[in-house]
């Protein structure tokens, strides 16, 4: 019974069918691919237990069908056991590459550090319930199906790549969160525009329309409160900075003072530069992003008897001061404060909320006013004749968020997961951010994330180069500078990448995947994982399929032509043997003959 079933394993009448049914899977597949994409058809079919199973089947057939031929001899069975093993080489390096091997991109941007975490195929949903983790990766197909469909008490329903983020405000919060309502009416535009300000979170509290501005302001002070009513001159434009010492405290402007050096006791500090939005630039030197108060600073130089220092001081009061020594000691006993004041934009209405009650402030390009403000009244600010009114004051407001898919294909949302617990709540989970989801009397956190592949080493793009055709704007050939950082081995390599020249590093393949027109500040690599055994596999599978087809088809004509050539030699020697043979036989007897003379043979 065993003996039958290694022959049937090893016979063509498994073969043939084998072969038939794989190569019916692969011509589907590829126009299978043309709909769903490769990403489908590597998860569905070619990574699929079921078609591993297919290749295992026949990796075993080719194996026991060569060893059914021991001993090989003769050119035929060694010919046909190399190229059976070569087949089952082959197969094995193609497994190893679809499970062991690695591949992701990295973007990465001049501006930016090293990179060692890779985009991989699929996504990751992570859960917490109860104090526990689970983590899963999940793969989306185009039709926006989930696989797998269930992850712990979680349903994974459907899936959208345009989902957006809808806010709305309710009364009901547990603490102080000041909200209003308002409406800005224009009869001359024929239109009502609905706006609702909260004081938290920040981004919620201003809403910009244009020239002109909405925003919320929560006052307790009563010396602030008496300022944001009236309407006051920026004296100080670029703010004013304090300066202590051990015995004294000075004030002084900045704008007023640029470019000079004030006298501070026995110290001299010298305003260098002003920077409304304070950034590092490519060559890390101090520079402004923008013209906005954004990151307001200011740079000093301060010198001392005993030594020279320069300072950065913030008008940001979580950012703490940048102190460099120059030359000689550090200086003792010196403190800075920096207050600025953003400029307020031309046009605004501002509602400020005080401790008791309401109030408002209209600045328009011809006047400004301000007085106390109530549910239904309107006020108009002074832009053309629009009209604005409190609808509504939520002193405990509520911020609720909602994630929906987008109805309108022009708004540009960002992808989602919807799942559904046990209990049958829906949510959609966005792309990035992290979760709660109320399931009866308990919540569970979950997590829609990209799935992330950490590598051994840095990657840092230190220039990315576009070379152009000469003449012309078209572009040539782009190439990434890229420097390769293994603290851990205490390796620094700069090396080249660019389009089918990839580089190499300790078993990593870093190729040039792609690149952005629009900022050559950013490059996309290809990094691809995959062992020398896993190469050499398929090297050598390869290398033994020809030989073995080369020995199959052509050593029995050579061992052919090998007989006959050998024959042919026989023969010959074969005949001359005889020939002197006979020569000396005849010689023998001529010689007994009477009356013989030898030279009579010579001449005869």
């Amino acid at each position: 019974m065993f003996d039958r079933l290694i022959r049937f394993v090893g016979s063509i009448k498994l073969a043939v069918p084998l072969l038939t049914t794989i190569i019916g899977i692969l011509i589907w597949a590829t126009f299978y691919e043309s709909q769903v994409g490769s990403a489908t058809v590597q998860q569905e079919i070619y990574k699929s237990p079921w078609f591993g199973a297919l290749m295992f089947v026949l990796a075993l057939n080719l194996t026991v069908s060569a060893m059914s031929r021991y001993p090989w001899r003769g050119g035929r069975k060694i010919g046909f056991a190399l190229t059976h093993l070569g087949l089952v080489v082959i197969i094995a390096g193609s497994a190893a590459v679809i499970h062991l091997g690695m591949e992701g991109m990295l973007l990465l941007r001049t501006d930016g550090g090293a990179g060692d975490r890779l985009r991989v195929q699929g996504d990751l949903l992570e859960i917490v319930r109860d104090g526990e983790l689970e983590q899963a990766s999940i793969f989306i197909k185009q039709d926006g199906s989930v696989i797998p469909r269930r992850i712990g008490d979680l349903e994974l329903t459907a899936y959208t790549d345009n989902a957006v983020e809808e806010i709305s405000f309710a009364e009901g919060g547990t603490v102080a969160n000041p909200g209003v309502r308002l409406s800005l009416a224009s009869d001359r535009m024929g239109q009502t525009i609905e706006r609702t300000l909260v004081a938290f979170p920040d981004v919620y509290s201003k809403v910009s329309l244009g020239p002109a501005e909405l925003e919320l302001i929560v006052t307790e002070d009563e010396a602030d409160l008496n300022r944001l009513l009236h309407s006051q001159k920026n004296q100080h434009p670029w703010g004013e900075l304090e300066i202590a010492t051990a015995t004294k405290q000075y004030t002084v402007d900045v704008k007023a003072n640029k470019s000079k050096t004030l006298r501070v006791g026995d110290l001299k500090v010298a305003v260098e530069d002003f920077y409304p939005d304070f950034r590092l630039n490519r060559n890390k030197q101090p520079a402004t992003a923008s013209e906005n108060y954004d990151n307001p600073a200011v740079a000093l130089e301060v010198s001392s008897p005993q030594g020279k220092e320069r300072w950065y001081i913030f008008g940001k009061l979580d950012f703490p001061p940048v102190r460099t020594l120059i030359s000689g000691e550090a200086i003792s006993d010196l403190s800075f404060n920096y207050r600025v004041q953003p400029p307020a934009t031309k046009d605004y209405f501002r509602v400020i909320a005080s401790a008791d009650k309401l109030y408002y402030a209209a600045k328009s390009s011809t006047q400004f006013k301000s007085g106390s403000l109530a549910p239904g009244q309107t006020v108009t600010p002074g832009w053309a004749d629009f009209r604005i009114t409190l609808d509504e004051y939520l002193p405990h407001t509520q911020v609720q968020r909602q994630i929906m898919p987008a109805t309108d294909k022009q708004i540009q949302g960002k992808p989602a997961l919807l799942v559904t617990t046990q209990s049958g709540q829906k949510t959609w989970l966005p792309w990035g951010e992290a979760s709660a989801i109320a399931d009866g009397e308990n919540t569970i956190y979950a997590a829609f994330s990209p799935k992330l592949y950490q590598i051994p080493f840095g990657i840092k793009l230190e220039d990315f180069i576009v070379d152009r055709n000469e003449g012309s704007e078209s572009v040539a050939m782009w190439t990434s500078q890229i420097r390769i950082e293994d603290p851990s081995n205490d390796i620094s390599e700069q090396r080249k990448v660019w389009m089918n020249h990839p580089t190499w590093y300790k078993g990593w393949k870093i190729a040039q995947a792609s690149w952005n027109p629009g900022d050559l500040q950013q490059s996309t690599l290809q990094v691809k994982r995959e062992p020398a055994w896993v190469t050499a596999l398929t090297w050598i599978g390869s290398a033994l399929v020809i030989l073995g087809i080369g020995i199959m088809f052509y050593a029995p004509a050579i061992h052919k032509k090998l007989r006959q050539s050998a024959a042919m030699t026989a023969t010959e020697s074969e005949i001359e043997e005889n020939s002197e043979n006979l020569e000396r036989e005849f010689t023998d007897s001529c010689r007994k003959a009477p009356g013989f003379r030898y030279g009579d043979i010579r001449h005869g």
